[in-house]
């Protein structure tokens, strides 16, 4: 029987520039080509022939998991399956990647056009051949639109799972649960030592402190990332039935108008459209400037407060004690908002200042914690190999001690570069 190979060009101990390439019966497929950032500077995956692929499959859109795939694009055309949604805001993230790169990027705007171009729109629970594969989709629960892969040839069955969250959030359904037989599953573990607190527990005091503030005069600025936890937050505030004024503003707005289009991928889209229209979107400066000066919530990316009109809004509230900054995106070392919950300070542009609004972080993570990869891996067969990508290495190889130690199963932790047979 035919082996199948796996090879890790990126994600092995690392978050970032995801990229696996299965090889299987002649036939050669890649599971996203994403970019990481170290430095400022953007590091690709390993080179993969493009002219050599029959096919790529994109779990989601984010640049960690796509931000690679023009590089595939500059000579030919591989065939690219994705959720339209998906695509759409693949587009969107990586002409703002191109526009806002200060360095040199190996691909401009017209290999992004020819990766549009190429795009094969799919659904949850639609399945495909690809010569002698047979791919099935499903929800992966993690932004509107993602995809897990389940791969099967040579009765074999392979399941990637991209970034995955289990748990119902207020924008989607969470990933299915029960999972078919697998030989194998390839499985992100961004948190894999960390168990995320209860979500409506969250909610709840994430509501209470935006009373709290916005009913003793303040202004709360949430910065969110703009594909998914923007959109999350709106529709708890809207589901709290929260009456206070709440302005839109940055590339959330262009990546709602996208989510608009496609009402299938979320759990309640009613509740969406409702969360939109109660937001006011920033159409300019004016726009801004009077948000400021009125009690209100402002929902606005850069979610780390890199750079986006978050900025603007952290310069002009930041130095009130009565207004509030809530972070409610994953901050990375070294980041604004990660520097502004570690020692409370954050540099206004003439000078670093101590912050004198509240700050608080509240965890609407949208991947799976360490209990939750606990439960599907502890669901698979006793002999499924479980392959554990795209987490920190320290901590992605104490839960697969964790998982040989309960489950007694084989668990491969993979550096970049290395090779598994299935």
């Amino acid at each position: 029987m035919t082996k199948i190979e796996i090879d890790i060009l990126g994600g092995g101990r690392e978050v970032g520039r995801s990229a696996i390439l299965l090889k299987a019966n002649e036939k050669k497929v890649l599971f996203d080509y994403g970019v990481m950032f170290s430095d400022g500077e953007p590091e690709f995956p390993l080179h993969v022939a493009p002219k050599e692929i029959d096919a790529i499959f994109l779990s989601h859109a984010h640049l960690d998991h796509s931000g690679g795939l023009p590089l595939l694009y500059v000579t030919e055309n591989p065939k690219l399956i994705t959720t339209k949604l998906t695509a759409e805001i693949t587009e969107l993230l990586i002409q703002d990647f191109i526009h806002i790169s200060g360095y040199f990027l190996p691909y401009e705007h017209l290999e992004l056009k020819s990766m549009m171009q190429s795009v094969t729109p799919i659904n949850y629970n639609d399945s495909m051949k690809i010569g002698p594969l047979t791919v099935k989709f499903l929800n992966a629960g993690h932004i509107p639109g993602s995809i897990m892969t389940i791969l099967e040839v040579n009765n074999k069955r392979i399941l990637y799972t991209g970034d995955i969250n289990t748990i119902n959030t207020r924008l989607l359904k969470g990933a299915p649960k029960k999972l078919p037989k697998l030989d194998a599953i390839i499985i992100e573990s961004t948190y894999a030592t960390v168990n995320h607190p209860d979500r409506k527990e969250t909610e709840k005091k994430f509501i209470k402190g935006i009373t709290e503030v916005v009913d003793n005069g303040g202004i709360v600025l949430i910065p969110a990332f703009s594909v998914g936890r923007s959109q999350e937050v709106l529709c708890i505030i809207r589901a709290y039935k929260l009456k206070y004024p709440v302005t839109l503003d940055g590339m959330a707005r262009k990546a709602s108008r996208i989510m608009l289009r496609h009402p299938r991928f979320f759990r309640n889209y009613k509740l969406l459209v409702r969360a939109l229209e109660k937001a006011k979107w920033v159409s300019g400066w004016s726009d801004r400037r009077k948000a400021c000066k009125k009690p209100g919530i402002i929902v606005s990316p850069a979610g780390m407060l890199k750079g986006g009109n978050a900025v603007f809004y952290m310069k002009k509230l930041a130095r009130n004690e009565r207004n509030a900054v809530f972070l409610v995106s994953y901050q990375i070392p070294g980041t604004p908002g990660h520097i502004l919950l570690e020692s409370g300070v954050f540099n206004f542009g003439k000078k670093v200042e101590k912050v004198k609004s509240r700050v608080e972080w509240f965890d609407f993570s949208s991947h799976c914690g360490r209990k939750e990869l606990l439960e599907i891996i502890g669901k698979m067969k006793k002999d499924t190999k479980v392959i554990l990508v795209h987490g920190e290495e320290g901590d992605i190889e104490k839960l697969g001690e964790e998982i040989v130690e309960e489950f007694k199963l084989e668990v491969i932790v993979p550096k970049n570069g290395d090779k598994i047979e299935i």
